[in-house]
């Protein structure tokens, strides 16, 4: 898929997409977490792009920043440790958190069920094709913290530190 997002497709109507598929009718499997794109970069002409993601218990991002986009991300379903600008916080069900650009973030899911949020990110270039990609990693590949960093690079990241570390994930505000 692309990443270039151009003008907003010219669609004239709204759209649904079906749960477990992609804006485009197809699911997207990680080696770590199951990531849909809702709403595509294609449909905004690069403004945001909507993600949802079913995550694994104990799965987390390492710190990281975005050069040129804020990221929102809700809560759906399950426990989550999210670290914002030196920040933790612990979110549940309903609960959201910001993360600007620039400002070094990371979360994980935690307690022992997988857990579902939404990720928001704006303006949205590069991380349709960073999820993609992102995609095809094997497992060595999810712990070669130099590919990682190289791969979050290529797509307007930039790693600066590893994933939150294993914890009893606590209870949720």
């Amino acid at each position: 898929m692309s990443d270039a997002a151009g003008p907003p497709l010219d669609l004239g109507h709204g759209f649904v997409v079906p749960a477990d598929e992609s804006r485009w009718g197809e699911a997207m499997y990680t080696s770590a977490e199951h990531v849909w794109t809702k709403v595509s970069q294609k449909d905004t002409g690069g403004a945001w792009s909507l993600f949802e993601s079913r995550v694994p218990a104990g799965f987390g991002v390492p710190l990281h920043l975005h050069h040129a986009q804020e990221e929102w991300f809700w809560v759906l379903q399950g426990k989550f440790e999210f670290e914002v600008g030196g920040e933790l916080n612990r979110l549940g069900p309903g609960m959201s958190q910001f993360a600007p650009r620039q400002v070094p973030h990371r979360w994980r899911k935690t307690g022992e069920a997988d857990g579902t949020i939404l990720i928001l990110v704006q303006p949205s270039e590069g991380m349709e094709d960073f999820f993609d990609r992102f995609a095809q990693l094997s497992q060595e590949q999810l712990q070669d913290f130099v590919y990682l960093a190289r791969l979050f690079a290529e797509c307007g990241m930039e790693v600066v530190g590893p994933p939150l570390p294993s914890g009893d994930g606590g209870a949720a505000p």
